[in-house]
């Protein structure tokens, strides 16, 4: 069903400046007169009174002894346009995340697209992802699983002492990572292929996401087309751990072992 163009008028009529629905959440306390209306928004009262005019025209508010009262249709209104400002205040602060999931991106539990959940670069700290991504896996609790569409002398590192606290790693890479790992990082190459806790698999595909695991917590990486880190999400919510593993099995069903794919590269 598409609106009607009256329909749309009233929307443009609500949005077309702050002051309007600082009105409406006004009159949603408690009625009141413009002259109150004003003491808390800050415009004028020749602009609240067109506010309000606009409203009654309406059907939103009702004047009753001098006061301004919402009706139960412009308490829905109200209702539902502060669920939107939520709901587009929420896409703007997960927004980085949510641009660069791929392929898992309607899979995506809720929990990991909180704003409270997110770790997002911006250009004022561009590497505030890649800082707290490190940190998470410097405090891993147990054995790790993880998936990583790119190679990092500083994930290097911490994978490094991660092996010497004889924690075990299930690692799945891309091919695009092996080649650059065979070329600029041969020896953490070859401690892929001989210490006892890694095993590293290489993906079928690119890799678009970065994913990991340890005892109970999840943490999801996005990257952008140059693979820098753009967000991170973490939670230790069952749901989505469950939901975590079965994404690795995935990706794990379509690796090969390093060993195959150094022998064939």
């Amino acid at each position: 069903m598409v609106p009607d163009d009256s329909v749309h008028e009233d929307c443009q009529f609500l949005t077309g400046s702050p002051q309007r629905f600082a009105v409406l959440a006004r009159l949603y306390d408690s009625p009141a007169r413009p002259t109150d209306v004003c003491d808390s928004v800050d415009a004028t009262r020749t602009t609240v009174q067109r506010i309000l005019a606009g409203f009654s025209e309406r059907r939103w508010v009702v004047k009753r002894d001098g006061e301004y009262c919402l009706t139960v249709t412009g308490r829905r209104v109200h209702d539902r346009y502060r669920d939107l400002l939520t709901e587009l205040e929420r896409a703007r602060a997960v927004g980085p995340l949510a641009a660069h999931l791929g392929p898992i991106e309607e899979d995506v539990p809720a929990a990991l697209l909180d704003p409270d959940s997110l770790t997002v670069s911006s250009e004022q700290s561009p590497l505030a992802s890649v800082r707290r991504f490190t940190e998470w896996l410097r405090d891993v609790d147990g054995d790790v699983q993880a998936i990583s569409p790119i190679v990092t002398s500083v994930f290097n590192e911490v994978a490094a002492d991660l092996l010497e606290s004889e924690i075990r790693i299930e690692f799945i890479i891309d091919h695009g990572v092996l080649e650059r790992s065979a070329t600029d990082f041969p020896t953490a190459l070859e401690r892929s292929l001989e210490h006892e806790y890694i095993t590293t698999y290489v993906h079928e595909a690119p890799l678009d996401i970065g994913l990991a695991l340890d005892a109970s917590r999840v943490c999801l990486a996005a990257y952008d087309d140059r693979n820098n880190v753009r967000a991170i999400a973490e939670s230790d919510e069952p749901a989505v751990y469950e939901w975590a593993e079965s994404v690795f099995d995935h990706y794990l069903e379509r690796s090969d072992p390093l060993e195959a794919a150094v022998s064939t590269s």
